[in-house]
């Protein structure tokens, strides 16, 4: 137990559940799932899709995903959403074009989108809920906007040089010519037109079709969109990747 006399804080408790995230609106989503009938699984997707908005740089749909479940009474299962490196991305590649090293601001930095279709795979094989009820929160905030808390604001201020002089970036992050300050509100339309697509789609479709056929149809449509900002210098992703995005 803590000394009450001096500044800090008691450890949560609760009854029936507990959500732990690095933002307030992200435990929100989740908590709400909890509220309304959901389990853990619905409960994580929903404050992973909201941090993609409140901590854009550090959970991002173009990124990965990692998950361990546990059924109570059963052996855990263990999720790879990890993005691969494209196919064509081997040493000869890079041997003939003279490259010793990979610039983390280039295309060749960028991997294989995984942590969509790891959402998908942990829904529909472990969630209860549908994935535009689980996505819902995120494109609410990604419309109406989220306020920078201190660590993001930060990391901004750090980064405003690459935000303030990228195209893409500049009207979302920097608006006003500058890196959005502590407080002021982030909104991210492309992002919520992304997330609304994938929450068209219902569940029971994706275990119809089957997960490749469904993950070549969205994943399409994200690949253009991931790789439009780097066309002309990076490596191509062939349907082959698409194949590899997860993993269990």
């Amino acid at each position: 137990m803590r000394d009450f006399q001096h500044p800090g804080r008691s450890a949560a408790i609760a009854a029936n559940a507990m959500v732990a995230t690095s933002h307030p609106a992200a435990t929100v989503a989740a908590l709400e799932q909890l509220r309304t009938g959901g389990n853990a699984v619905d409960a994580a997707i929903a404050a992973a899709a909201v941090l993609t908005l409140a901590e854009p740089h550090m959970t991002g749909i173009g990124g990965d995903c990692f998950a361990i479940y546990v059924k109570r009474g059963e052996k855990p299962v263990a999720l790879n959403g990890s993005g691969g490196a494209p196919k064509a991305a081997d040493v000869a590649w890079y041997a003939e074009r003279r490259m010793a090293g990979i610039a983390s601001q280039s295309p060749h930095a960028v991997t294989v989108p995984g942590a969509i279709d790891a959402w998908c795979r942990l829904a529909a094989d472990h969630g209860t809920k549908e994935m535009g009820e689980l996505l819902r929160p995120a494109i609410a905030l990604a419309e109406e906007g989220c306020p920078l808390t201190p660590r993001v604001a930060a990391d901004f201020s750090d980064n405003e040089d690459e935000l303030v002089s990228d195209a893409a970036l500049a009207p979302i992050f920097a608006p006003k010519g500058r890196a959005l300050r502590l407080g002021e509100r982030v909104i991210n339309p492309p992002l919520a037109q992304t997330l609304r697509k994938r929450a068209r789609r219902p569940q029971r479709l994706l275990r119809r079709i089957g997960r490749r056929r469904h993950r070549r149809n969205f994943e399409g449509e994200g690949r253009a969109s991931h790789t439009r900002g780097f066309r002309g210098a990076a490596i191509g992703v062939c349907g082959a990747d698409l194949d590899t995005l997860s993993r269990l």
